[in-house]
């Protein structure tokens, strides 16, 4: 009957737009998730998006140059070019806080030298100058630590043929540094909300008290980051003997290789620098 017709095709059409709509859904989600795997896979431009290898081998030859130069002005030439790299892969935080601990630490040495204290100032002296030696190591290792991901490192050292003993332990590094980073913050923050004095002249004024606020709890909390850390890995299948994919295609590309060339050219000028006779110059002596 043409009156029983009617709710039939409703139910009908309802059926047909419901079908519609969900397929409509998943093609969105579809479209979204491609979009942000293509995101995800997309590799930044300039230094940002040099390969770990890269990096790993800034670090290696730059930590190398600086153990082996003889004065103050090799060390400030490759602080300044560390600097430079990491400001413009994206983090100039870093750069600026470097740079302010290298001129904290030779005034630290400047006021030591100047005041002569029998025995102390021999350590300090050498302690101050070793800490300089690697301040451009330290500003290129926090950029790969904060920048790498920690499969791509896993996947471009394992294209190297590089053990798991090897692979493995830099991985986990590279993962819990930054974590160590994030529970200090953490214990300084409840520190605060106790009203306790969690600055540096705070500690300095207290240290055994920081030992027993700060030291102990990090320490307790290393423990279990480690637990916390094997797990994951374990989770993720790193015990798994098959060969590691990455979202990214991990590969060393042409800015790889152009980055490389020009920083060979950068070594060999600063340690012809270095062998002449700006290379023996400290610039603390200058200062006093």
């Amino acid at each position: 009957m043409p009156g029983e017709a009617m709710p039939l095709l409703d139910a009908a059409d309802e059926s047909r737009h419901m079908d519609n709509r969900a397929e409509g859904e998943r093609r969105g989600v579809w479209k979204a998730a491609k979009e942000a795997r293509g995101r995800i896979a997309a590799f930044p431009k300039g230094p940002a998006g040099l390969d770990p290898r890269t990096r790993l081998l800034l670090i290696l030859v730059t930590s190398t140059v600086c153990l082996a130069s003889r004065g103050e002005i090799t060390v400030l030439v490759l602080l300044a070019a560390s600097i430079a790299l990491v400001s413009a892969a994206g983090f100039a935080i870093v750069g600026v806080r470097c740079a302010v601990a290298y001129v904290a630490l030779n005034v630290v040495i400047a006021i030591t030298a100047a005041l002569r204290l029998p025995g102390l100032s021999t350590i300090l002296l050498v302690v101050g100058f070793t800490l300089l030696k690697f301040i451009p190591v330290v500003t290129l290792s926090w950029w790969f630590v904060s920048s790498v991901r920690t499969g791509e490192l896993i996947a471009s050292l394992e294209r190297m043929h590089l053990p798991r003993v090897a692979t493995i332990p830099l991985a986990v590094m590279v993962r819990y540094i930054p974590t160590l980073g994030l529970e200090y913050r953490c214990i300084k923050s409840t520190m605060r909300m106790r009203g306790i004095d969690a600055s540096l002249p705070g500690i300095a004024a207290h240290p055994f008290l920081a030992v027993e606020r700060i030291l102990v709890p990090l320490l307790m909390r290393c423990l279990k980051v480690a637990d916390e850390l094997a797990a994951s890995a374990v989770s993720r299948g790193i015990e798994n003997d098959a060969k590691r994919t990455s979202v990214r295609d991990v590969r060393l590309r042409a800015r790889d290789y152009a980055a490389m060339a020009l920083f060979a050219v950068f070594v060999v000028c600063v340690i012809a620098m270095d062998a002449g006779p700006v290379g023996g110059i400290i610039v603390w002596r200058i200062a006093l």
